[in-house]
């Protein structure tokens, strides 16, 4: 697979059911050599809120990754924040983070936006500094009695 056969655009409400899919099966593969099945579960059912999900497809930048029609990743900006960047666990590895990358910094370039944050997976962690973001904190989020780690990160984008 090559980088010109993977499709960028801009998500819509019917893609909603894949991206879905595809965050819940990434955490319980991909993050399961760093996360519990305890934690996997609490980070999983925020995608039973539909509603949420829509809402942010409506208010962020949110792209979708395809081969051919193949969802395969997804990403999106609020701001200088990037709230999300999956790839699908059988795709891993291939660019398609890279590019979704890529694709969030220019339009963040655009908006002149100096500098870029997010908070982190475990996962994610060697990706992201990669892309050049350094780790600002360690971060413990209990949610409903279970700490999910993460890290909160940055990235200028302008000196």
């Amino acid at each position: 697979m090559n980088s010109n056969s993977i499709t960028i655009s801009i998500a819509s409400a019917t893609d909603v059911e894949a991206i879905l899919a595809l965050f819940v099966d990434t955490i319980n593969t991909v993050c399961a050599k760093d996360y519990t099945p305890e934690q996997r579960a609490v980070w999983t059912a925020g995608a039973q809120n539909t509603k949420r999900w829509l809402k942010k497809l409506e208010q962020h930048y949110f792209m979708v990754a395809r081969l051919e029609e193949t969802l395969v990743g997804f990403a999106s900006l609020e701001n200088n924040y990037i709230d999300f960047l999956f790839v699908h666990k059988d795709f891993q590895d291939r660019g398609i983070a890279k590019l979704l990358f890529e694709t969030l910094r220019e339009k963040a370039a655009e908006n002149n936006i100096e500098t870029l944050a997010s908070d982190v997976s475990l996962t994610a962690r060697p990706f992201f500094e990669k892309m050049g973001f350094v780790v600002i904190r360690k971060q413990d989020n209990p949610t409903r009695g279970v700490n999910l780690t993460n890290f909160r990160m940055e990235k200028r984008l302008k000196k």
